[in-house]
């Protein structure tokens, strides 16, 4: 789409349509943060995968995401107990602070023999949503290059990272809203059906007055074996 001298990269475009998108609630049957990511990734330059992540005492999981590669991220995370985001989530990064890591590829070492991993994505760009007890949720984005994701990212991503902490934490959402994504995260971090994930949380939620989304995080770490408390 031409875009004229004063807007060479089309951000201010992409800006105006991701704030129509962002203004309009998903549609039924989908899930807001899918829908999202979906979005997020239609109009960040320069991002080819985005999702929602949790890390923390060794795991990550992304929940939402557009492209399963980024599971093999998560895992390499996972088995090796380090990597940026475990590392971010250990460091406590403020509220909507951005982690870029410019090339993800990384070495194991084994004797005298050093072989080079090569990962599906090679460039992450990471906003904070929460961060604390040791745990971080985000905003991820992946292109394959390395080095690929830039200001002009950096700049679209903070939209979606606003909204994506609202949908999560924010007490001006329907508390019906708020159910669905909270069913969706056990659903999802725990790989039950949704009518288990369901029964997992509604006994949790007596009395109405916690939030279901922090609830189910609690639940998920409390199972995992991520809950620092156990």
């Amino acid at each position: 789409m031409p875009t004229g001298d004063g807007d060479p990269f089309g951000l201010e475009e992409s800006l105006r349509v991701a704030r129509s998108f962002l203004s309009q609630p998903a549609e039924a049957g989908y899930d807001a943060l899918d829908a999202l990511v979906a979005v997020c990734l239609d109009n960040v330059p320069g991002a080819e995968a985005a999702a929602i992540s949790y890390a923390g005492h060794g795991l990550v999981r992304s929940t939402h995401l557009t492209d399963p590669l980024i599971g093999e991220i998560d895992r390499w995370h996972t088995e090796s107990g380090r990597g940026p985001l475990l590392d971010q989530a250990l460091a406590g990064s403020s509220h909507r602070q951005v982690l870029v890591v410019d090339d993800l590829t990384f070495e194991i070492v084994s004797g005298e023999v050093t072989v080079e991993v090569t990962p599906p994505f090679r460039t992450l760009h990471s906003t904070t949503l929460r961060c604390q007890d040791g745990h971080r949720t985000a905003l991820d984005l992946y292109a394959a290059r390395p080095r690929a994701l830039g200001l002009d990212a950096t700049a679209m991503a903070d939209l979606f990272a606003q909204r994506a902490t609202r949908l999560l934490y924010g007490p001006d959402e329907a508390a019906a809203a708020r159910f669905h994504l909270a069913v969706n995260l056990i659903s999802r971090c725990l790989d039950l059906a949704r009518a288990e994930a369901e029964e997992l949380l509604t006994p949790h939620l007596e009395g109405g007055r916690q939030d279901p989304v922090v609830v189910a995080e609690r639940i998920i770490d409390h199972i995992t074996g991520t809950d620092p408390e156990r």
